[in-house]
């Protein structure tokens, strides 16, 4: 009688410990969000090309652009400050005192909302945790030598990158 219960025993250990088993699976495949730190990053924009450079600089790294307004802000000191498209309204420059400071990224859906991506489009290696990281945005403040570099999201994908080059 004393050797049917320790096979009963032995049983439920074996039981139990298949449905460890299965749970870690199940935890691995589903649950873990799996990131390879190593994996190469789509640059976009490679920023230190395009800011604080003039027009003709602009336009040797991204081709021709195209006037779309003028941009007023007296607290920049920019009374008539041109705001110029490049590569199909994917990315907008606004030149403040004749030097590219205000630039947005846009269309970047495909890409996921998180750090080493935002950087990654911008080629900047330096992964630095943002200042602010809210629902739908992540901002560095004094990133290098830029003012300010602000991305946000709708939903999980990124919507556009906006950097502040010398302006506050």
């Amino acid at each position: 009688m004393e050797q049917v219960t320790v096979k009963r025993k032995w049983a439920n250990w074996k039981f139990i410990a298949f449905v460890l088993i299965l749970i870690a699976i199940f935890i691995k495949f589903f649950v873990l969000n799996e990131r390879d730190e190593n994996a190469t990053v789509v640059v976009e924009l490679d920023l230190a090309q395009v800011a604080f450079r003039n027009q003709k600089e602009v336009e040797a790294v991204l081709g021709k652009g195209k006037l779309d307004s003028y941009y007023k802000d007296a607290k920049a000191g920019c009374d008539k400050c041109p705001k110029m498209i490049y590569r199909d309204g994917k990315i907008e420059i606004i030149f403040i005192n004749e030097i590219a400071d205000r630039i947005t990224l846009k269309n970047l859906k495909d890409f996921e909302f998180d750090n080493r991506v935002i950087l990654g489009l911008l080629n900047l290696k330096e992964n630095i945790n943002p200042n602010i990281d809210e629902d739908g945005l992540k901002r560095w403040d004094n990133y290098e030598k830029y003012s300010q570099i602000a991305a946000f999201s709708s939903g999980n994908n990124m919507d556009y990158i906006l950097i502040k080059s010398k302006t506050e």
